[in-house]
């Protein structure tokens, strides 16, 4: 990982909040608008629309979709994607997540602490099975 640029990424997203223009064109997640700036700088290469559908992102190399869960909702992209380009799908997976809890009545955070849960590749089988028609 290019540590630099995931920096800028995180930094241009977190901007992008604090100044109120909200995260993207289609109401994404901070992780998912962070991964596609870090994966293509080039905003002009976000959220294309590529027949009825949007892709998170169109370059040269094709097309890269960036899914935090439920890659059966990808199904259809990617029957329509794949018979025009190749496509990369990003699944993010954390491997040391801290928590923070947000106090309902006072607005308190607590102070954070580390989550026993540890990410790991095999995570993802579970959602590759869901696409298995799709994998080479």
């Amino acid at each position: 990982m290019d540590q630099p640029l995931f920096q800028q990424a995180c930094d241009k997203v977190i901007d992008g909040i604090r100044e109120g223009t909200g995260i993207g064109t289609l109401g994404e997640k901070t992780v998912h608008a962070v991964l596609k700036n870090y994966l293509e700088p080039d905003v002009s290469c976000h959220e294309i629309k590529v027949g009825k559908f949007y892709a998170d992102i169109v370059n040269e190399d094709g097309i890269i979709e960036i899914q935090t869960r439920n890659f059966d909702k990808l199904r259809k992209k990617l029957e329509y994607f794949l018979a025009l380009e190749p496509v990369t799908i990003v699944y993010p997976i954390p491997y040391v997540k801290w928590l923070r809890w947000v106090n309902e009545e006072t607005g308190e955070i607590s102070a954070c602490r580390k989550s026993p849960k540890s990410g790991s590749p095999y995570l993802i089988f579970p959602e590759l099975y869901k696409i298995k028609n799709y994998l080479l």
